[in-house]
């Protein structure tokens, strides 16, 4: 550590003794460093040394290291954090700042709270650097982090959506595919329950039937895609429209048919209530 801030002071290796760190500028107002544009390499090797590549907001320790030999300024003061020189005290408060360092003596130096703020836009790091005199501070922000948040928020959102289009899909090609297996006469098969109802009224039943036995064989197809059974109106309306013929055998090889394609799922009670009637008129129990 001596030798570090040793080098950052630009002087010997003290004979004994390792550096004093002192806190200077309680209570001063925050200050922006300046020259960080000219430091951006300097200020990458920071934010890559703490693990933020994409840069964020930190809050770190300054060493304000007074450059009496600056060309430019003999107040200069060097702004070093974790080891790289990132910028210099504005010159308007150089001169407090650097006789503040002065004053500390031989074997300190001068310390600081700093927020530093990177990011980096095109590969290029954009950079603010603030002394934080007033003790100001903030939680670190890790931008690198901040955008795979992003990037996986938007990755489920993307995904659900498209899950959502590919269910709709999924949907629409079975609407259709039923659509299909239920038509009948270029209509599906439920769009000629009316002209089913109009033959039975006009007593033209063999019309009836032929049509109601084309209906319940394409209700029969859809059925089967959906793995249910088929409609029970035109088993029941089949039925009755055979008995109605005279067919007493006919329409109890009809229901009992329909109770066979249930299988093991539940029969509805109007057709088992037809069932029943219909084996106790050919002279079975019910």
């Amino acid at each position: 550590m001596a030798g570090f801030l040793t080098r950052l002071l630009g002087g010997a290796e003290p004979s004994a003794g390792p550096q004093r760190e002192v806190t200077i500028g309680a209570g001063w107002s925050d200050i922006e460093v300046e020259g960080e544009a000219y430091r951006r390499a300097e200020v990458s090797r920071v934010f890559m040394g703490i693990g933020l590549p994409e840069g964020g907001v930190t809050m770190q320790q300054a060493h304000l290291v007074p450059e009496p030999g600056n060309q430019y300024d003999r107040n200069a003061v060097k702004v070093v954090i974790r080891g790289e020189h990132v910028g210099y005290v504005p010159a308007d408060y150089a001169a407090r700042v650097a006789a503040a360092c002065r004053g500390l003596g031989r074997g300190a130096v001068a310390v600081a709270p700093a927020r530093v703020w990177a990011r980096v836009d095109d590969g290029t790091w954009r950079v603010r650097v603030t002394i934080a005199f007033q003790g100001t501070s903030e939680d670190e922000q890790d931008y690198a982090g901040q955008r795979r948040e992003i990037e996986a928020r938007e990755a489920q959102k993307a995904a659900a959506s498209a899950q959502k289009v590919s269910d709709r899909q999924a949907r629409d090609a079975v609407k259709a595919a039923r659509r299909e297996a239920g038509t009948v006469r270029g209509e599906y098969w439920a769009n000629w329950k009316p002209s089913i109802a109009e033959l039975k009224r006009q007593q033209r039943l063999e019309e009836a039937r032929d049509f109601l036995v084309e209906c319940r064989a394409a209700a029969s197809r859809e059925a089967a895609l959906i793995d249910v059974p088929a409609d029970p109106w035109l088993t029941e309306q089949l039925a009755a429209v055979t008995r109605r013929l005279g067919d007493r055998v006919g329409e109890l090889a009809i229901l009992e048919a329909y109770v066979s394609e249930c299988g093991n799922r539940d029969v509805p009670d109007s057709v088992v209530a037809k069932l029943a009637k219909a084996r106790f008129a050919n002279g079975g129990r019910a």
